[in-house]
């Protein structure tokens, strides 16, 4: 019997706190929420959507309801995920979020699997090439790239 491999989707949004005035960011519309069958989804402290992945079945809902296209599906064999949606170049990126991607490629070359690449001024991980071994997460000098299982934390 084939295995299909696990699909969860999630936000690619730091939000919080250390966000001033990103305009690619979530803007706490609720349609992820509404079209959620397994109530996955939720907001955090900060009014930002999470995706609860234990609750999630990657049915794709929320990606095609998300206005700002920042929710995305990713295969949960690998716990690497981008929590930016910015495209602005470095400085920009920087003064509207304290913890956005600035597109510098130091994940991208650090990756043996050259799983990662920088499009539009963020980082992008191909699920399919990714080895999961966390050269991206640990060598991000601004934290975008997290582990979704919580091992690798800056």
């Amino acid at each position: 019997m084939a295995r299909f491999p696990k699909k969860t989707a999630y936000v690619a949004c730091d939000g919080g706190e250390r966000c001033h005035s990103c305009t690619y960011g979530c803007m706490s519309c609720s349609s992820c929420i509404e079209v959620c069958r397994k109530d996955a989804v939720f907001y955090n402290e900060y009014g930002v959507a999470e995706i609860e992945e234990s609750r999630c079945i990657g049915c794709g809902l929320c990606v095609k309801a998300c206005p700002q296209e920042i929710i995305h599906i990713h295969l949960t064999d690998n716990p690497f995920i981008v929590k930016c949606s910015n495209k602005d170049k470095g400085a920009a990126a920087k003064k509207a979020c304290e913890a956005s991607c600035i597109g510098c490629g130091i994940c991208a070359r650090n990756c043996p699997a050259d799983a990662v690449e920088v499009q539009d001024n963020v980082a992008v991980i191909n699920d399919e090439l990714c080895l999961a071994c966390g050269n991206c997460a640990v060598k991000c000098p601004r934290n975008v790239i997290r582990d979704t299982r919580g091992i690798i934390l800056k």
